[in-house]
């Protein structure tokens, strides 16, 4: 330890110098005030200083003074050597900063001792503040006026200033002027109430982040007169309150997430669930934790299919793959689910994680989408195949016509051949009910009456129905037309008689009825007055079943998208939606009517078209027209080509025929003005019967046409504006509405 001597007498400096020196300290000598001041202003200067009382220039108790003045951590000790003893002198050397003294002549032994008593107090405050800077945790000390004694380093730092310029100044010299009138304030209230304070809360450091501290202020007693102190520590929180608020917002977008989270240990005990997952099982956080998973089971999936999941995740291994699970109430979802490890020190597995998404709704969806697109894969198919089909039966028909020309209709052969035709037209129709129900293109609103079409739905629902239902049909054939796509209105159709059929069981059967009628909304004597509708003519069209009926929460909900009756698998939950919107769409009103065990009724109304020209029954009564004309006619189906030639010969007009449109166009243009008509099938190979017109007109812009096809769907996907007031025929040909049509036609144009 560096010891500081500062004596004028030289005799006394060097007995004190030796004695010093021979106990083992680093003795550095003054011969007066000023110069033991210019010594302890060099760098590591001495921590214990022997001062004489009397000496030249600065005397010691001045030089005292001087040295308490100096902001230090740890203070000099200072021991006067005086040969004063009245206690004024004592007092007065206290007063100036001595913290010992010692009467001249004085004994080497008591030197000594005095000496190793200040070293040890040394010694101690050195530690005291070695322990105090290293704190990382900011730390001040402050009088009893609210000066500051000192800090540490942390808190240097933090308010931004050196720790040894922080002594004797004030809250507001040190701190931003809101900060430092809290602090002092506080640091007063500390001081006058004698009691500790605690506080905590969001600051600025100097310089400029917002920290978290948690402060602990504690009073102290400064010295033996009573004045008191305080000390200031601060712990700094904000590493914990930043991960305390990341955790909650965690925890906030797990609650809120969509996605259904599942945490569990290693043994697979639930110990957390979200909110997403209550609302997706219907189980409340309560009633899941502490169970295992084991209750959410559907028993659609093997034993070997959750041992192969385990044996996954307990691998360290992530696993991901669809749940079928039961709900609370029963019900089944799917779940697209991850399953991954949780990992804790030492790599080892604490916990699992799962998440899920609920995709039942996209399973429905992509289920009716693979329903839309195998109906899409009918249509073509169809499309594809009614060509040839109608082709033969065009030439069926035809040839069946020709022979009943030839035969009297007296005899059992004209009955058979009548039998033929009648067979023919129902594969007429089936084909055009299978092209118009596979169609998917939105259709134009056309006028039409709805006893064909529930004609024909019915037909076709029949082929499908339990032999042990009894089907009545009530259609009155005077109910007016109305606005509407014929395509859309047999889907309706359909849809209520196959949901009616299902609705009967399979022992008893029951009765299935369809009624058509026409009615006037508005009128006081009308006894189907719908409140919805506006005052007119309605079709009003029914189907009732006598089956299981609906209790009225199910009637409530009938028309909802995905809502269903039908067990799992049977049905989308799409039907009866579709069906809504369709009558809707029509500008039309569908209303249901149901009891249990008593049955139910589907009711749609249909506005009626006000103007209507000519009715059904009228169009039948007309019959073929004679002819006289020359006809092109084109087909590559020779038997069509043939039959045809002698059908249209046997109204009286001249044929001239073609088997393709490149020979057809040919002989169209050998002689333009030669024909009076062009009739032409479409699909040919070479060139078709639309470019065959098309290229017609280019020679001949008046040359009236038909162009018949038996896909019309083809037909209708060409630019058909190009080709004029050209007529479209549907095979198989009604060949006396050919015959009536080119009649028409050809007069039209007779000059």
């Amino acid at each position: 330890m560096k010891i500081l001597i500062a004596e004028d007498n030289a005799f006394s400096r060097t007995l004190l110098k030796k004695t010093l020196a021979k106990a083992g300290y680093d003795v550095v000598a003054a011969e007066n005030g000023d110069v033991a001041w210019e010594i302890l202003q060099q760098d590591e200067p001495p921590k214990l200083a022997l001062i004489d009382w009397m000496m030249p220039g600065l005397s010691g108790i001045e030089l005292c003074r001087k040295i308490r003045a100096i902001d230090s951590p740890i203070p000099i000790y200072m021991i006067l050597l005086t040969a004063k003893t009245d206690k004024e002198d004592v007092l007065e050397g206290f007063a100036a900063g001595a913290d010992d003294f010692i009467k001249k002549p004085f004994d080497s032994g008591e030197l000594l001792a005095r000496i190793q008593v200040g070293q040890r107090l040394v010694e101690q405050q050195a530690l005291l503040y070695c322990l105090i800077d290293s704190i990382p945790d900011p730390i001040y000390m402050k009088d009893s006026r609210g000066l500051y004694l000192g800090c540490n380093k942390a808190y240097a730092q933090f308010v931004g200033t050196e720790a040894d310029k922080i002594y004797g100044r004030t809250a507001s010299e040190v701190l931003p002027n809101d900060q430092a009138k809290q602090s002092h304030m506080e640091d007063l209230r500390v001081l006058a109430s004698g009691s500790a304070a605690e506080s905590e809360g969001w600051t600025k450091a100097a310089d400029g982040r917002d920290v978290y501290h948690e402060t602990v202020k504690i009073p102290y007693l400064e010295s033996a007169a009573g004045s008191n102190g305080m000390i200031g520590l601060s712990r700094d929180l904000t590493r914990r309150m930043e991960m305390e608020q990341e955790m909650r917002r965690l925890a906030v977008a797990v609650e809120q997430s969509t996605e259904s989270i599942m945490i569990t240990d290693t043994e697979g005990v639930i110990q957390y669930v979200n909110s997403a997952f209550e609302t997706s099982s219907g189980y409340t956080h309560e009633e899941a934790v502490g169970r295992r998973p084991d209750f959410l089971k559907s028993g659609k999936q093997s034993q070997e299919f959750f041992e192969e999941l385990w044996t996954t995740i307990s691998a360290g291994n992530t696993w991901s793959g669809e749940f079928v699970n039961k709900a609370k109430d029963g019900s089944l979802f799917i779940e697209e689910t991850v399953i991954y490890p949780i990992r804790g020190d030492g790599d080892r597995m604490i916990n699992y994680v799962a998440i899920g998404r609920d995709i039942t709704q996209e399973k429905e969806i992509e289920k009716h989408l693979r329903q839309q697109q195998k109906m899409n894969a009918i249509g073509v198919l169809a499309g594809g195949v009614s060509h040839d089909f109608n082709n033969i039966l065009t030439a069926i028909l035809g040839y069946v016509a020709l022979c009943m020309n030839a035969v009297d209709e007296d005899t059992k052969v004209y009955g058979y051949l009548k039998e033929i035709v009648k067979a023919g037209d129902r594969a007429t129709k089936l084909v055009r009910q299978i092209l118009t129900f596979s169609r998917q293109e939105e259709q134009e609103f056309q006028s039409l009456e709805l006893q064909p079409i529930l004609e024909d739905s019915l037909s076709m629902c029949l082929t499908t129905m339990k032999k042990n239902i009894q089907v009545e049909q009530e259609i009155d054939p005077s109910c007016g037309p109305i606005l509407g796509d014929p395509t859309q209105l047999q889907q309706v159709m359909i849809n209520l008689c196959t949901n009616a059929s299902h609705a009967l069981s399979k022992e008893q059967g029951g009765t299935l009825r369809v009624e058509l009628k026409q009615i006037e909304v508005g009128r006081s004597d009308d006894e189907d007055t719908v409140v919805d509708l506006e005052p007119g003519s309605y079709a009003c069209m029914k189907v009732s079943d006598t089956g299981c009926g609906m209790p009225p929460d199910v009637v409530e909900h009938i028309f909802e998208p995905y809502f269903t009756t039908k067990k799992k698998g049977e049905g989308t939950g799409f039907g009866l939606s579709i069906v809504h919107g369709i009558v809707r769409k029509h500008r039309g009103l569908i209303s249901v009517e149901s009891e249990e065990g008593i049955g139910t009724t589907f009711t749609a109304y249909f506005p009626i078209l006000q103007e209507h020209t000519h009715t059904r029954e009228a169009e039948e009564t007309l019959g073929a027209v004679d002819g006289d004309g020359r006809i092109l006619f084109v087909d590559d189906d020779a038997a069509i080509l043939s039959m045809g030639r002698e059908m249209l010969e046997s109204f009286g007009y001249s044929v001239v025929t073609a088997t393709n449109g490149r020979m057809a166009l040919e002989t169209f243009k050998k002689n333009p003005d030669a024909f009076d008509m062009l009739v032409t099938d479409y699909s040919m190979p070479e060139m078709n019967g639309h470019e065959f017109i098309r290229q017609a007109l280019q020679v001949r812009a008046d040359v009236p046409a038909v162009l018949c096809s038996g896909y019309m769907e083809k037909v209708e996907g060409e630019d058909l504006r190009e080709l004029g007031n050209t007529l479209y025929m549907a095979k198989p040909i009604d060949w006396n509405e050919l015959s009536r049509t080119i009649g028409r036609f050809i007069e039209e144009r007779a000059p």
